[in-house]
């Protein structure tokens, strides 16, 4: 279990437990001597808490039972370890989503647009980028999202070495790998680089074909992050270029986009048709 899981399981059995001894939020922060704010934050899982802290709380609330004060302090201790991520100063739900995705056992990608991001080649990552933000592809902001980009890809690959390694479940659109961003020697590069991952365990490609005259998917891109159990919840990343970033966890919105994933699924291509395919379009770049 990693920081952010951690975060969110913490803040949900504190929410739970101040719910249920019926305190209100303004006398809980005024016995902790905290601004209502801080206690808020807290429940919403938009800042940490020191295990101190988690401990002076459950005996507010009453809890009794050693064994899951210490699991919570365990958990909050835990939630305050510093990531990779943390060098890139992101914030907002764009940070959340890279937290949650950094933790999940099974990454589901529906991409209309271009290459996935966590399947994309440097020069695929610096294209697409550059078009995307409207700026040089030597900018320093192009560099940087390009940088987080490829950090995504090798925590990724870190984690295939850990004794429950994660997976990664993609649907592409056809049109998407045949659009030459960067130019035709750049998209052929990021087509062989399909090809060698489909050959990993790992990773598990579809392609929505063109000739489709309707699916699921139509609606808009998105990330549907899975964990390991069923004590966490499932989480949507919607990602937009030029509106907000959007992340959710609610539970019934999850499980409309769980839905949509498995239509495409069965609506695209998969296994050695999509493989044929891709490969199809890698030859006509020759």
């Amino acid at each position: 279990m990693g920081p952010t899981v951690a975060r969110e399981r913490l803040r949900l059995r504190l929410r739970e437990l101040r719910d249920s001894s019926g305190l209100s939020t303004d006398t809980v922060a005024t016995r902790m001597d905290w601004s209502p704010s801080k206690l808020s934050r807290i429940e919403k899982g938009d800042v940490t808490v020191q295990p101190l802290e988690v401990r002076a709380l459950l005996a507010l609330y009453g809890l009794r039972d050693e064994a899951e004060v210490v699991a919570l302090a365990s958990l909050a201790r835990r939630s305050r370890t510093r990531q990779w991520y943390s060098k890139h100063r992101l914030n907002g739900d764009y940070q959340r989503f890279v937290a949650y995705e950094n933790e999940a056992s099974t990454i589901n990608i529906w991409q209309m647009l271009f290459v996935p991001g966590l399947l994309q080649t440097p020069e695929y990552a610096q294209a697409i980028t550059s078009i995307s933000i409207r700026e040089d592809p030597a900018s320093e902001n192009v560099q940087a999202r390009v940088d987080l980009r490829l950090d995504r890809q090798r925590a990724f690959q870190e984690r295939l070495l850990q004794p429950a390694p994660p997976r990664i479940v993609a649907v592409i659109d056809e049109s998407t790998l045949r659009r030459p961003v960067g130019g035709r020697a750049v998209l052929a590069g990021q087509l062989d680089h399909l090809l060698t991952l489909a050959k990993e365990n790992a990773y598990t490609l579809a392609v929505t074909p063109i000739e489709l005259d309707r699916h699921p998917g139509l609606g808009g891109t998105f990330e549907l992050l899975e964990f390991a159990g069923t004590a966490d919840p499932d989480v949507l990343f919607v990602e937009a270029a030029a509106s907000t970033d959007d992340l959710s966890l609610d539970q019934e919105l999850t499980a409309v986009y769980g839905e949509i994933m498995r239509e495409l699924l069965t609506a695209g291509l998969t296994g050695d048709a999509a493989i044929d395919l891709i490969r199809g379009i890698r030859a006509g770049l020759s």
